[in-house]
């Protein structure tokens, strides 16, 4: 059994609007549900786990029956920050489950084809992520000034979704938890605890909707069909 986490439990703060980022509607859909979209219509999910927080999540069930039927779909309150989230929803797969595939819920322009490349290197690895080639000069500073500058050949920007064995991502968390080790993205508890991550090369297209620059963006790339779903996040 393969399961996709989606996690979508964040305020949206550096939007400056009083609405949560993952609810804002775009060609009449929500951020979330464009995203969903991909894995809803994979023949390799079976399950679909998502973190919200916990004062959405019956309007939002309400509105994931009128929308999706063929998927069985689990909502769960989310953590006080996205790792704590990802626990919960580790804990919450079935025991079966073999893959586990954690996205975040406002980068709605992930392709199925990159999800099945995903679960087709994990097997020959304990992790797998998508990664797109940074562009811009890297500068390190210190206050008001520029200390050094960071080459850049070898640095890649870390997408999702990160696709992992599930008995291997659920320990380390638990690990991290019981070490009480903070970390920005899931692969860097394979990287802290010493296991092995490959990267996936892919585009800039796969990317999350942070601020309202992205938005403007997403809401021309989504209103206007300028990307098919074939196209996105793939090199």
């Amino acid at each position: 059994m393969n399961v996709a986490i989606i996690t979508a439990g964040g305020s949206g703060t550096r939007m400056n609007i009083k609405k949560r980022k993952q609810f804002i509607k775009i060609a009449g859909k929500p951020i979330l549900c464009w995203t969903l979209d991909h894995f809803v219509n994979h023949s390799q999910i079976d399950r679909i786990i998502i973190t919200l927080p916990q004062d959405e999540i019956e309007n939002f069930r309400i509105y994931l029956k009128k929308e999706y039927s063929n998927k069985q779909l689990t909502l769960i309150a989310g953590g006080t920050k996205r790792q704590d989230s990802v626990l919960k929803a580790l804990q919450a797969c079935p025991t079966n489950t073999q893959y586990v595939l954690i996205h975040d819920g406002v980068r709605p322009f992930i392709s199925k084809q990159l999800i099945s490349e995903l679960l087709e290197q994990v097997k020959q690895v304990d992790g797998v992520l998508p990664v797109s080639r940074v562009k811009n000069t890297i500068k390190e500073i210190d206050a008001e000034l520029v200390q050094r500058t960071i080459p850049r050949q070898n640095l890649v920007n870390a997408l999702t979704p990160q696709v992992f064995h599930y008995p291997l991502i659920l320990h380390l968390h638990q690990k991290a938890k019981a070490e009480n080790l903070q970390v920005t993205d899931d692969a860097s508890l394979c990287e802290t605890y010493g296991y092995k991550v490959r990267y996936l090369l892919t585009d800039d297209g796969n990317f999350k909707i942070t601020d309202a620059q992205d938005l403007e963006i997403a809401k021309c790339i989504l209103e206007n069909n300028f990307r098919s779903s074939n196209e996105m996040g793939k090199l």
